[in-house]
């Protein structure tokens, strides 16, 4: 076999590429045009064979992961030796942090014991793992998308360059307060102040269009309390951009106090 730009060739498709470009060639006097025509003979031919070899390099051959280190962290085995690796463009909670136990079960039940394809992202990152996007099962389920559409982790939006189904999918969990949206969870400064996003726009008052969303708790009762409030997210309840009810005499409720 021979590898050609990180392509591999197998020895009946090179010959085939090789006869038709050199018949073609001879075919054509100018020197110009003989090139051309080699090219695009070129194209024709060997086109299927290189997408199909570079399709079947990235995802064709299924792996097993054998060990989940931390939350999208692994060890997969690779023919005969185990490589360490992440899924790229999510990030999930430290040890020390809650949601960790959550994040950390759902990558054990997403990849252990299941058939894993990977494409790898970057050889290696700080930590000096290798970064891949995992697709999982028979429906090559991608296994970043959905960590961040369950809330069980956020969208490393500078490492994926602001991949739009990952952008879509935190921007749902947000809006549903799901796993680490759900309020009081220690994430990192560059996350834990977001919230769902509204266009930036001013008008000419220098006034924002839309204000940023605040999510109010909205207990079983249909009392409203903002957050801040010692009855936040106490008991049962829902939060909601746009709640009805009762507002708190406390913390006021849709209309803030003044201190």
């Amino acid at each position: 076999m021979l590898m050609l730009e990180g392509v591999l060739f197998k020895p009946d498709h090179l010959q085939m590429f090789i006869r038709f470009s050199y018949l073609n060639f001879l075919s054509w006097r100018s020197p110009l045009r003989g090139t051309a025509r080699v090219f695009f003979f070129s194209l024709m031919v060997a086109g299927p064979f290189l997408a199909g070899q570079s399709d079947q390099n990235e995802t064709g051959k299924s792996y097993e992961v054998v060990r989940v280190v931390q939350p999208g962290v692994f060890d997969l085995r690779s023919d005969d030796f185990l490589v360490r690796m992440r899924a790229w463009g999510v990030g999930f909670p430290d040890k020390n942090q809650p949601g960790y136990e959550k994040a950390l079960d759902f990558t054990e039940k997403c990849l252990l014991e299941q058939k894993v394809y990977s494409v790898i992202k970057s050889e290696f990152d700080s930590d000096n793992l290798k970064v891949v996007e995992l697709f999982m099962g028979d429906e090559r389920d991608n296994f970043s998308q959905l960590a961040i559409a369950d809330g069980m982790g956020w969208h490393l939006e500078q490492e994926t360059r602001r991949f739009g189904l990952f952008v879509i999918a935190q921007i749902k969990a947000k809006r549903k307060g799901l796993g680490i949206w759900q309020g009081g969870t220690n994430l990192p400064p560059s996350i834990s102040n977001q919230n769902v996003p509204v266009p930036l726009l001013r008008s000419i008052t220098g006034r924002e269009i839309m204000p940023r969303s605040i999510n109010y708790w909205v207990t079983s009762m249909g009392k409203i309390h903002r957050p801040g409030c010692s009855f936040y997210e106490r008991g049962k309840g829902t939060l909601s951009p746009r709640p009805t009810g009762a507002d708190c005499r406390i913390c006021g409720g849709t209309t803030a106090r003044k201190p």
